[in-house]
């Protein structure tokens, strides 16, 4: 095997030379790179949950009213739901007004309970309804219609119990305007003349305060 020379032997360790040079720089050059990033896929936010206003609160009734009446009282042969339509129209004619709160008593109130509880009271009215026979006495006979009667009312003061207004309504005024229906007629809103009566009554004591007499409720 042929010897080689001094100058062969340097080309090829520069040639050998320059070859793991150019390895080591394209590892080194590789190893440097660096990774695109893919791009994150949105992420849809979810919209808030808009929060439920609260609802406005209602204003403190400038007027409250407590109404009852006895209805087992001289002239209980009315039926008690013609009675309890008397009450009931009364009382949800009063609290037509915004400005006016109205409690129904729970039980059956004579005029002396009515007085004693508005005694009690700080800042309710106390209006006592009563069903009056028509009549020379003021009492039902045997022989008498059930359904002559007015409708007698009385409201009283608050700690005092003073009686600041009264007054009676008759139902026979209202019979007498054409309108045709049963006057006694069954169901829960009871005798349609004794009903009008008494929203007359409720209006008659809205206006001893002054209320607005306009309808603001649905």
């Amino acid at each position: 095997m042929p010897k080689r020379s001094p100058a062969s032997n340097a080309f090829y360790a520069i040639l050998c030379a320059t070859l793991l040079l150019s390895g080591v720089l394209a590892v080194v050059a590789q190893s440097g790179r660096r990774v695109r990033k893919s791009n994150p896929l949105p992420v849809s936010t979810p919209e808030p949950t808009p929060t439920p206003s609260k609802p406005a609160e209602k204003p403190k009734a400038a007027f409250t009213f407590i109404i009852g009446m006895d209805r087992y009282g001289d002239f209980s042969r009315i039926p008690l739901y013609v009675s309890s339509g008397v009450l009931r129209t009364c009382a949800g004619r009063l609290d037509d007004p915004d400005s006016v709160k109205v409690e129904i008593a729970t039980r059956d109130i004579g005029r002396a309970d009515a007085i004693l509880r508005a005694k009690s009271e700080k800042e309710a009215h106390v209006v006592w309804l009563q069903l009056v026979p028509e009549t020379l006495s003021g009492r039902a006979g045997p022989n008498d219609d059930p359904y002559n009667v007015y409708i007698e009312y009385s409201v009283f003061a608050p700690t005092t119990a003073k009686q600041v207004t009264s007054g009676r309504v008759f139902p026979g005024a209202y019979r007498n305007r054409g309108v045709i229906v049963n006057p006694k007629s069954s169901g829960v809103y009871g005798d349609h003349y004794l009903n009008q009566a008494a929203r007359a009554a409720a209006e008659r004591i809205l206006d001893h305060f002054h209320i607005g007499m306009i309808n603001t409720r649905p």
